[in-house]
């Protein structure tokens, strides 16, 4: 077997279809839009003059027809055709969190920087950034669990297919860039670490997430804070922001990458990076054909695509990597799933998919719930069921599971309460994606099941209750609950496909690497323009890792470009 087929020959394709979703509208969430994924295998060449990008390793998938459209690489942008050169110590290519992180951070260690943005403003997303024990965790009296736990879930939860090294540098740094975020914002940033997590048996998210919040009145499109805060911190400190400029190409001088070369409205520039060139450019789940390549096929009918902004995460930095003889992370690479569709609450409760049956044991993490849910009849939605007892039910449950979209969000104090969940409720009932009926027959049609299956289901859910042992799905006995007390409610939620974190193999420093896995000269990878955090599933085992080791990547990366 070759070494293409033996790392990549196993993966399948699949593709995500809907409408456009906001992750930030947690109540009432409405329908997001498609998306797919890729893979590719590993024979690029090594300059851009005679670049043939990597291959994709299952040849008989590739594209179906022919190969995938990034395995002929395009011909080398004329130097008659740029209109501009800039160079500058480091070129960063897009300006997310990483991004805008590692800008940052070079420019406080005397670097020149540029980044080149596609897209008008800088792009952020989500709401939750982890580190593992960072002060404001320490002030607050939280205490996480010991580095190697959180590691070995970690691995676990990605099937082990996950760079060991990438685990730790996250775990012994990111503490650090949160510290050092938080000391530099002053007053201006409000970093809270909170107290949601899923605390199940078989799977167990750890503490360390975080909310950071900031108010700017000159931040009009909306940039989360922390990004925001940085962009300007970064501008202050002589970084040049270049917007709506897409990275096209990078250049290679024998085995070093020396630029990046990108087009906007007036033409094509060559940003020269004398130090080195980062890329930054997000994941794939805007590009239909790279999730299809490089995507685990589940077998399922795929998650609603809710990816944003709209244009930007198409694989751009990957594409480019591997025009100059890097390659793609060599295991599927996760989808990042979450039931935001539809109502951003579900709980522990009863689920019953869309014809009204009890599929599964709901006492599980928000990535099974997804793939449960997908693996239905319709696949598009299920419906979490429970009685006007449900504050008192979901307060009992909070400390023995919780998580995202059980517990609140963003809960800051030990103790769960209703408030902000009542909201929700409510939202989701005005929306239409929720239900409150005084009987069960009245509910049963609110939701469009077959009624007497969705009968049949609640009197035996009862039953289960009343005895204390679930002999269907076998949840823990202590999280069952009685659906007895009208009014009755429904709450309609579904899976969205988020991101796609994972790209470009790298080593520990961050580098970018060729097909003998040594390092490309003068280019680094960061956030989800990197691969090897991740594998198969996205794994929340501190909520908000994603963010919170794409900061920990570009803060290090910009360090070891330096020298520091």
């Amino acid at each position: 077997m070759s070494k293409d087929l033996s790392r990549r020959g196993f993966l399948t394709g699949a593709a995500a279809t809907g409408a456009l979703a906001a992750f930030g509208a947690m109540v009432g969430c409405s329908p997001a839009q498609p998306s797919g994924a890729a893979d590719a295998s590993k024979d690029a060449a090594p300059t851009q003059a005679d670049a043939a990008p990597a291959k994709a390793s299952d040849s008989a998938q590739a594209g179906s027809q022919g190969g995938w459209s990034w395995e002929t690489a395009p011909a080398p942008i004329a130097d008659a055709d740029i209109v501009e050169t800039v160079e500058s110590d480091i070129v960063i290519v897009g300006a997310g969190i990483a991004g805008v992180t590692a800008a940052l951070r070079a420019s406080q260690l005397g670097a020149s920087v540029t980044v080149v943005e596609k897209m008008p403003f800088p792009s952020s997303r989500g709401g939750h950034y982890a580190a593992y024990q960072s002060k404001a965790m320490t002030n607050a009296g939280i205490m996480n669990d010991p580095k190697d736990e959180v590691v070995s879930d970690w691995l676990r939860f990605s099937a082990n297919r996950t760079k060991e090294e990438l685990a730790w540098l996250f775990m012994d740094r990111s503490s650090e860039v949160m510290d050092w975020l938080d000391d530099l914002s002053g007053d201006q940033l409000n970093i809270i670490p909170i107290y949601t997590r899923y605390a199940g048996k078989q799977y167990y998210e750890h503490l360390g997430t975080h909310v950071i919040r900031g108010d700017f009145p000159d931040n009009e499109n909306k940039v989360s804070a922390p990004v925001y805060f940085m962009w300007k911190q970064a501008e202050e400190g002589g970084v040049q922001f270049v917007f709506d400029t897409a990275g096209e190409q990078l250049v290679k001088e024998g085995d070093r990458v020396s630029a990046v070369v990108a087009k906007g409205a007036d033409g094509y520039k060559k940003f020269v990076g004398t130090k080195a060139v980062i890329l930054a450019t997000g994941d794939i789940s805007g590009d239909e054909e790279m999730i299809e390549a490089y995507g685990d096929k589940l077998g399922l009918k795929p998650a609603v695509n809710a990816y944003t902004p709209q244009g930007a995460n198409t694989g751009d930095g990957q594409k480019m990597g591997m025009w100059v003889g890097g390659r793609m992370q060599e295991y599927p690479v996760p989808t990042m799933i979450h039931l935001i569709r539809y109502c951003g609450l579900s709980f522990g409760f009863m689920y019953v998919n869309q014809e009204g049956s009890r599929f599964m044991n709901e006492d599980t993490w928000i990535q099974a719930k997804s793939v449960r849910i997908m693996e239905q009849p319709g696949g598009e939605f299920a419906w979490s069921v429970f009685d006007a007892n449900w504050a008192d039910d979901v307060a009992r449950s909070i400390p023995l599971a919780g998580g995202q979209f059980w517990d609140d969000m963003s809960r800051t104090s030990v103790e769960w309460t209703p408030e902000s969940a009542t909201k929700v409720i409510e939202g989701a009932i005005e929306a239409g994606n929720g239900f409150k009926c005084d009987t069960l027959e009245e509910l049963a049609d609110a939701m469009g099941v077959d009624k007497q299956t969705f009968l049949a289901e609640v009197e035996n859910y009862n039953k289960l209750y009343e005895a204390g042992e679930d002999t269907q799905f076998h949840k823990r006995a202590e999280l069952l609950s009685a659906i007895k007390e009208p009014p009755f409610y429904a709450l309609k939620f579904g899976p969205s496909l988020l991101a796609m974190p994972g790209g470009l193999e790298i080593n520990e420093k961050l580098q970018v690497l060729d097909q003998n896995d040594e390092p490309i000269e003068g280019l680094y990878a960061i956030g989800n323009a990197s691969g090897g955090r991740y594998a198969v599933d996205y794994p929340v085992f501190i909520n908000g890792n994603s963010h919170g080791s794409a900061m920990t990547w570009g803060y290090v990366a910009a360090e070891n470009i330096m020298g520091k």
